[in-house]
């Protein structure tokens, strides 16, 4: 290390106030004269006087002043005697402007925290708002995809929109012909006439507003679905509420598509499979009632057939299948098949050799898709039946007394398994005069709030009626008690055989 360079200013003996009071000017001029900041020099100072004034109070002493390590640059303090007294203020002065400029600076910064604060505050209420959108439009959106009928889509908007306070009543039009019909509202009577702004806003393909009013169009590209009414008293709506609208409108749009789309699916399917159902036969000993009802739904329609026709040996064939999926594919499939199944029993294969012959024919089409089905062949003299099951639900046989069962045994996969055999076990049994034989799909016993077993079960029940009703008074006795729910979400097929009892021939 270098030695340290040190200047001897002073040595002085205090033995009263005066003295120090003399010293305490002389250092003033030291100080004054010192390359240290004014803070620095104010604090020297106060130190100072706090020891010459314990010097004093214990009685006086010799004070040494000198300086030590100077930059090579600034020159050694003088301590000549002037005749002015140089005074606090010469230091204190400084400090006091330092004081006021750092105040100066604080309060520019506290101004500037401040309104960082502020901003912070409204980018939080704008993030808080945002927030509540997105959970409201997120709410929306679940809300809309939960069916897939067009009225019930829009019933469910405008009752949500009123629920969460959008609007005090809501109203959705959608075009009929050339005018606009009420489909959804919450208002107490419905609405018989669009207002001017509804009109507008279904013409211009934009939102019109009103006193307290918003009508906001349902678009999907350029095509305009309907237009949603919303009304409240007071405020008007703002460009936020009416940007929000907007992305409500929108997502309804979507889900109004989409509702039509599937209905236009739904009715071609159906159309399609009411036009393969077949006529039922007609024959001596035996009577065929059937019954074919779509979902209420969805698209879930387009997979379920029943067929039965009279061979040219004289056996009837009864058939009921349904095919895995819903929709156009799955109702053309099942044309193909209730076809094929037809062309095989009519060639006099019987019922497993049938089956195996469409399975393999499945497996040729590549389209991923299923089916189950059940094949029975019934000698109207004599009663006796052959039957075969590929993966559907069992059929159930009637006594003459009444009473009936299911027939469980054993049955082969699902027809179009990827299977290069398929071994299809066929059985036989009995209907007795007066009896009679039930095939159905799984839309006459599955629901949600039950198990199949318990659905097996209400079949059976239904099934095993009063002996002396027969015919179609049974087939409705039995869709009374079954389909309770008129609003079933699969189609349903039902087809019920009986030989009629030699001594009531012709009962109904």
């Amino acid at each position: 290390m270098s030695p340290t360079s040190r200047t001897d200013l002073v040595e002085q003996r205090v033995g009263s106030e005066a003295d120090a009071a003399l010293l305490r000017e002389k250092l003033l001029r030291v100080l004054a004269q010192l390359p240290v900041d004014d803070v620095h020099r104010a604090e020297l100072l106060v130190a100072i006087s706090r020891e010459l004034r314990d010097l004093v109070d214990a009685g006086g002493g010799t004070v040494r002043i000198a300086v030590e390590d100077l930059p090579e640059e600034s020159p050694v303090p003088v301590l000549t005697a002037k005749p002015e007294r140089l005074g606090d203020e010469a230091l204190l002065g400084p400090l006091l402007a330092v004081i006021t400029e750092q105040r100066q600076a604080l309060s520019w910064h506290q101004t500037e925290l401040q309104q960082t604060n502020a901003g912070l505050l409204a980018l939080h209420a704008e993030l808080e708002q945002q927030r509540r959108r997105l959970t409201f439009l997120d709410e929306i959106s679940r809300m809309l995809v939960t069916s897939l009928a067009e009225d019930e889509v829009l019933q469910r908007l405008v009752q949500h929109l009123v629920r969460a306070g959008f609007a005090e009543t809501a109203t959705a039009w959608v075009p009929v012909e050339e005018a606009l019909s009420c489909t959804a509202t919450t208002e107490d009577e419905i609405p018989r006439m669009p207002s001017a702004e509804v009109v507008a806003a279904a013409r211009a393909h934009r939102a019109h507003a009103g006193s307290g009013l918003l009508a906001l169009p349902f678009l999907v590209g350029n095509q305009c679905l309907g237009v949603l009414e919303l009304r409240r008293e007071q405020p008007d709506y703002d460009e936020d509420e009416h940007e929000l609208g907007n992305h409500v409108a929108g997502r309804a749009a979507v889900a109004l598509r989409n509702a039509r789309e599937y209905e236009r699916e739904r009715d071609l399917a159906e159309t399609l499979q009411r036009a393969m159902l077949p006529a039922l036969p007609q024959a001596p000993g035996i009577r065929v009632c059937a019954r074919y009802r779509p979902a209420t739904r969805g698209i879930n329609v387009g997979g379920d057939w029943f067929d039965a026709f009279i061979r040219p040996d004289g056996r009837l064939v009864l058939t009921v299948g349904d095919v895995t999926g819903h929709g156009i594919d799955a109702a053309l499939m099942m044309g193909q098949l209730q076809k094929a199944l037809r062309a095989y029993a009519i060639e006099g294969h019987g019922p497993a050799a049938t089956l195996r012959l469409v399975h393999q024919l499945m497996r040729t089409q590549e389209t991923g898709l299923l089916a189950t089905a059940v094949l029975a062949e019934l000698d109207p003299d004599s009663g006796a039946l052959r039957w075969a099951g590929a993966g559907h639900l069992p059929m159930a046989l009637r006594a003459r007394d009444g009473s009936a069962t299911l027939l469980t045994e054993r049955q082969a996969p699902l027809l179009g398994l990827p299977l290069a055999t398929l071994e299809v076990p066929e059985h036989s049994t009995v209907i007795e005069p007066g009896g009679g034989l039930l095939l159905y799909t799984d839309g006459l016993v599955e629901r949600r709030h039950y198990d199949i077993d318990t659905g097996l079960r209400r079949l059976v029940d239904a099934f095993s009626a009063d002996p002396g009703i027969q015919g179609e008074p049974l087939v409705r006795s039995m869709l009374a008690d079954l389909l309770t729910d008129s609003r079933h979400e699969d189609d349903m097929c039902l087809l019920l055989c009986e030989r009629v009892a030699p001594e009531n021939p012709d009962a109904e």
